[in-house]
């Protein structure tokens, strides 16, 4: 039931992004009302939440939600973190932050109201016992509130901008994302899907998962993936699913043209890995499956197989992901864009930091 709640949202979140409205337009079905002392909005698993204004303080138990926060201009406010935030994202400052549970798992109750915030942002995962959260922190507004995939990402940044007073700053990351989505739209509009290349995408390698095949419904990698001039080849396993646990006789019967593997946990791929080591995780996880038959996959063996972090599909580098996969698909029709380079560009401009790291391997020079 929360998935056909969330897929509902995520289809409204995905019309009223490509609306062309005006911002206050685009809102107005999320915000339900705002007056100088309170917001009402609609969060992102339908429960309508109020919130006292302004808003001073925040936690956030959800550390893909961090980066988004951030990136608007919201560091000086986020006072509480969840673990995860710490251990995977401590280049992005606030080490002093209490942490406040575990991501998707525990909630430190004592610990948060503690702390007095004024709201609470809790994992989509947790959408289900939201209210029993809020319940528990004796009326703490609790808002489900991700900001950290393709479909919703627009709108709920346009809300988090008049949650926090931050509209002008929210405005600047939608305008940066949208102008790199946009050009693979263009570019890729006329592509028919004859002439599309297949690919798998799986999930977690990090993790030590295999063949887990993401599919056109999950909402932070499926998405990304879609619309980057390939036919993912588990579309047929979509029925109300996000991933499908399959196995590798069903991998090499499709014989995919691109393999793509979704780095999660930050031990494989991301901040302070050189290319060379990247290069030999690859070549690790490929010798690991050698008696599965991996290494002869066409993917394989052309040498399209491919690392990437979850960093650059999950939050507002999620386009940046998008522009990797369509430019390893298509490379002569992105050529003048270096994911590299727009990765930088984003570090600098919305978080105000300079950082080495290998996200995506091969890199998509």
């Amino acid at each position: 039931m929360r998935n056909i709640v969330h897929l509902l949202l995520a289809l409204l979140c995905i019309a009223l992004a490509l609306m062309p409205a005006s911002a206050e337009e685009t809102r107005k079905d999320l915000i339900l009302n705002k007056t100088a002392d309170s917001i009402t909005l609609i969060d992102e698993v339908g429960r309508t939440v109020t919130v006292d204004l302004p808003v001073k303080k925040i936690v956030s138990s959800d550390y893909r939600a961090m980066e988004a926060l951030l990136a608007i201009g919201a560091k000086d406010m986020i006072i509480g973190v969840d673990s995860n935030f710490h251990k995977q994202m401590p280049y992005f400052g606030l080490k002093d932050a209490a942490e406040v549970g575990i991501h998707a798992q525990e909630v430190n109750y004592e610990q948060i109201l503690s702390l007095k915030p004024d709201i609470v942002i809790v994992p989509l995962s947790q959408g289900a016992s939201a209210d029993e959260i809020s319940s528990k922190l004796k009326g703490v507004p609790v808002i489900v509130m991700s900001i950290s995939s393709r479909e919703v990402m627009i709108p709920q940044l346009e809300i988090m901008g008049q949650l926090l007073g931050k509209e002008e700053e929210a405005g600047k990351l939608i305008e940066w994302t949208q102008k790199y989505d946009k050009i693979v739209e263009e570019r890729l509009k006329d592509r028919k899907t004859k002439d599309m290349p297949t690919f798998y995408y799986e999930s977690m390698t990090d993790l030590g998962k295999k063949w887990l095949a993401i599919t056109p419904l999950d909402y932070k990698a499926g998405k990304a993936s879609e619309g980057c001039g390939g036919r993912n080849i588990a579309a047929d396993l979509v029925i109300n699913t996000t991933s499908v646990q399959e196995d590798a006789e069903w991998v090499l019967s499709k014989n995919p043209d691109f393999i793509i593997l979704d780095c999660m946990g930050g031990q494989m791929t991301g901040p302070g890995k050189t290319e060379s080591d990247v290069q030999n995780n690859l070549t690790k996880t490929i010798e690991s499956r050698a008696s599965e038959g991996f290494q002869n996959m066409t993917a394989v063996k052309n040498g399209h197989i491919y690392l990437l972090s979850r960093d650059f599909i999950s939050g507002p580098r999620w386009v940046i992901g998008h522009i990797c996969i369509a430019k390893w698909f298509h490379p002569d029709l992105f050529k003048d864009l270096s994911p590299e380079e727009i990765n930088k560009e984003y570090l600098r401009e919305f978080q105000g930091i300079e950082l080495d790291g290998t996200w995506a391997y091969p890199p998509a020079k």
